[in-house]
């Protein structure tokens, strides 16, 4: 690849990033007019001089609450509108000025003429243009990030508007005995048959309460979570590990399956998705996937006189980005929400085992693997051996020490052709750490990745006589189709805690 094609290469993923069509503009989230006008009828349902005494004293009073309450919320949602086209401004911004630096690049690389110094030169303008990219990505980034602040403190004053609205009656802030925690699985039991039985009953429940929702887009999107779940079940020894009832029936259903019982098992893996892998989209591909990753991996068992007791968990139990062009991929918001669950939920998983010897291998793909980073610094590392990090933009570290793991017990796995590539190379941009794929080269010893890196071409494995296992291209091949991938292979000796039978990849290999 020249280097003008790594500028172009790295144009595309950044233009990705600020996504297709016209951004949406703040009015229809500007319901202020609305809102006013509702406040004016509350007023105006005053008690009067026709009623008079101390209940309509109390109503007077509760009266005026309401109308108070209209009003801060127009005016809250006029902020909200004005937010949201300051946004889509920075974006149609962002969108132009990477236009004018892709024009610089082009023009300028087309009056280079023809000669010995024209590569030379060609590098020097795809350097610079590499950097006006990156200035733009980081203005674009800043603004962006300047107004999530803003939204957050507009979230906190709606949401104290209905605390408002809603008090809990006394005796009522927290839920008691065995309805504290009731909308979301226990696995304190360690046992997988009662702990499938009792969420797949609870599963039940879900269908039919949200059957009962209005026709629309949550009715839709709820039902489509709940069947993605059941076909994810009809993959052979899969069970529901762990559900969640949202308390907002707009907001995805939290899932997690296993194959294998993940509280006996002596090796137990657990996967997260990245962008777009919401349950009703993700759940069922990945339990068979994760049924592939648990066939290998017992194969590989076999060969090498290891235990074949294994169980592969499928996690998503967190919102990812809706996609690669949502303005959310470009901050680490949502991988901050969803870390705390992630880690939280391996916690649970060790505490909860039967076996004292078991390993638990965290495995993570794409925008996962930036929720898993900032888990993996949070604490998660107490409960993992190994982790493998896939198709990653970074994960806010820029050694594994930062990461609470070791050189020897955490990969990355990076397709030569993934597009999300050029987007790793940008993380220090984003605040998201060292480009996962960063070569380090000190003086005269042999380069090498600042992350150590397993392979993912074609070939060998060191396991005598094992099959040659294939290549994976893209962003998506590294966990599909375990038993021929070498990506597969490798993330079976990692789920095995055998790093020894991995293939490695150098800088020069």
């Amino acid at each position: 690849m020249s280097a003008l094609d790594g500028f172009y290469a790295a144009w595309n993923s950044a233009r990705e990033t600020f996504g297709v069509g016209t951004p949406a503009g703040g009015a229809r989230f500007d319901a202020s007019a609305t809102l006013r006008q509702l406040g004016a009828q509350v007023a105006a349902a005053a008690p009067g001089s026709h009623w008079s005494g101390s209940a309509a004293t109390a109503y007077d009073r509760r009266n005026t609450e309401h109308r108070m309450v209209f009003d801060r919320l127009a005016e809250l949602d006029r902020q909200l509108g004005a937010h949201v086209d300051r946004a889509a401004g920075a974006v149609a911004n962002g969108r132009h000025n990477l236009d004018g630096v892709r024009q610089w690049v082009t023009d300028a690389a087309a009056s280079v003429p023809p000669g010995r110094q024209r590569e030379t030169v060609l590098t020097q303008i795809a350097s610079r243009g590499l950097e006006q990219l990156s200035g733009v990505v980081r203005s674009a980034n800043a603004e962006l990030n300047t107004i999530a602040e803003s939204l957050k403190g507009l979230k906190s004053e709606y949401d104290a508007l209905t605390s408002k609205e809603s008090p809990a009656p006394p005796g009522e802030d927290e839920p008691a005995g065995d309805e504290a925690g009731a909308d979301k699985t226990d696995m304190s039991s360690g046992d997988i048959e009662a702990i499938d039985r009792a969420n797949r009953e609870r599963l039940a429940e879900m269908l039919h309460e949200y059957q009962q929702l209005p026709d629309g887009q949550v009715k839709t999107d709820r039902l489509a979570d709940i069947a993605a779940i059941q076909d994810a079940l009809k993959v052979p020894d899969s069970h529901l590990v762990y559900l969640e009832k949202p308390d907002d029936p707009s907001q995805m259903i939290p899932a997690a399956t296993s194959v294998g019982d993940p509280f006996t098992a002596d090796h137990v893996s657990v996967s997260v998705p990245g962008v777009s892998s919401t349950t009703r989209g993700a759940i069922e591909g990945m339990t068979r996937e994760a049924a592939d990753l648990r066939q290998e991996a017992a194969a590989v068992a076999a060969r090498v006189g290891e235990s074949t007791n294994l169980a592969t968990v499928a996690w998503v139990g967190y919102q990812p980005p809706p996609s690669l062009t949502s303005a959310e991929v470009l901050t680490d918001d949502l991988a901050q929400a969803g870390a705390p669950k992630l880690t939280s939920f391996l916690q649970n998983l060790d505490s909860a085992s039967h076996n004292p010897d078991q390993t638990t291998a965290l495995f993570a793909h794409s925008y996962g693997s930036l929720t898993s980073g900032i888990a993996l610094q949070d604490g998660a590392s107490a409960y993992v051996e190994n982790a493998v990090m896939y198709g990653s933009p970074g994960f806010q570290a820029s050694s594994t020490a930062d990461l609470g793991m070791r050189d020897d017990n955490f990969w990355v796995m990076s397709a030569p052709d993934d597009p999300i590539n050029p987007v790793g190379a940008l993380a220090p941009l984003h605040g998201w750490g060292s480009n996962p794929n960063d070569v380090i080269n000190e003086g005269d010893a042999t380069p090498r990745y600042r992350f150590p890196h397993l392979e993912t071409e074609a070939g060998s494995t060191p396991i005598p006589d094992y099959e040659y296992k294939t290549e994976a291209k893209g962003h998506s091949d590294y966990p599909r189709d375990a038993g021929e991938r070498m990506t597969g292979y490798n993330l079976a000796t990692i789920l095995l805690d055998r790093p020894d039978l991995a293939v490695t990849e150098t800088p020069i290999s």
